[in-house]
């Protein structure tokens, strides 16, 4: 065993954070990649991969040889408690030591929310599958503020959401990243479910006052119906299986304003986390 780290969804946002961590620290890790041209792209920056897919069971073996541990990211899709479960179980069989995965807040496998039943199916197989884990259970991201209203703010001055009044207590990604860098650095988080929020619950309302200080001009927010809001999303092109869940999750929170901050971000890091006033500093020409 080589002591090294399979990192798998290296690509996308909190996955592109944790590589930058792992090479300044001087890690010793690999990429999952599915296509020969991302692997080209990596070489060039003298990134380290292998070609291979979660649900493919004879390039997952390749990949897996002289791995000690594995940080688990796939996309949101029907079925992936299958894949997942297969990898899970090849994992083991291979002498993979440990599986640090991103799951999703609120996962429960019990839910009717699709994809956060997806992911509670998966978590408690992890759990209960007699290899060591980690468990990484993010809120709602930051970045979705600039991903989902960026645009319609810069030309409009104002965005909007279904959800009212409700304080969410959001997360950058970069800190996301940073709690999975240090769980895979250290041993002493393992067997365990983490839940990971911002230091503050904030409405998008505060986002709004925030955002208004910051860019010297008024920002407003407009809330809106679960039927614009849906129809919001549908039109945007978001598959029906998770439109279904996200606002069947708005849904919820809407509900119920009281959403909790979790001190296990600083538990991990022994840091604060990013506030929407540092993000939105950052962020201010998206905006």
């Amino acid at each position: 065993m080589s002591n090294e780290t399979l990192v798998i969804g290296g690509t996308w946002q909190v996955g592109s954070h944790l590589v930058d961590l792992l090479i300044n620290h001087g890690s010793n890790f690999k990429l999952l990649v599915r296509s020969q041209d991302k692997q080209d792209k990596l070489k060039e920056q003298g990134i380290k991969s292998i070609i291979g897919e979660v649900g493919d069971e004879s390039s997952l073996k390749l990949a897996f040889v002289g791995i000690d541990q594995i940080f688990l990211l796939t996309s949101n899709a029907p079925g992936m408690f299958d894949s997942q479960k297969a990898l899970i179980d090849l994992a083991l069989q291979t002498g993979v030591r440990k599986i640090v995965r991103l799951s999703a807040e609120p996962a429960d496998a019990e839910c009717d929310m699709g994809m956060y039943s997806e992911h509670g199916k998966i978590d408690n197989y992890l759990s209960l599958a007699g290899i060591e884990y980690v468990i990484l259970r993010p809120t709602y991201f930051l970045q979705n503020m600039a991903a989902m209203h960026g645009p319609f703010i810069k030309e409009y001055n104002v965005f909007s959401q279904y959800l009212g009044d409700t304080k969410i207590p959001m997360i950058d990604t970069r800190d996301i990243a940073q709690a999975a860098f240090q769980v895979l650095q250290h041993n002493d988080f393992n067997d365990r479910i983490y839940y990971l929020t911002g230091p503050k619950s904030v409405s998008f309302s505060d986002f709004a006052t925030v955002l208004s200080d910051k860019l010297q001009r008024q920002i407003s927010y407009q809330s809106i119906s679960y039927e614009e809001q849906e129809a919001g999303l549908k039109s945007a092109g978001i598959p029906d299986w998770v439109c279904d869940t996200v606002m069947k999750l708005f849904k919820k929170w809407a509900e119920n304003e009281d959403h909790m901050v979790s001190g296990d971000f600083e538990a991990i890091t022994g840091k604060k986390a990013i506030s929407i006033e540092q993000y939105i500093d950052e962020h201010l020409t998206v905006f």
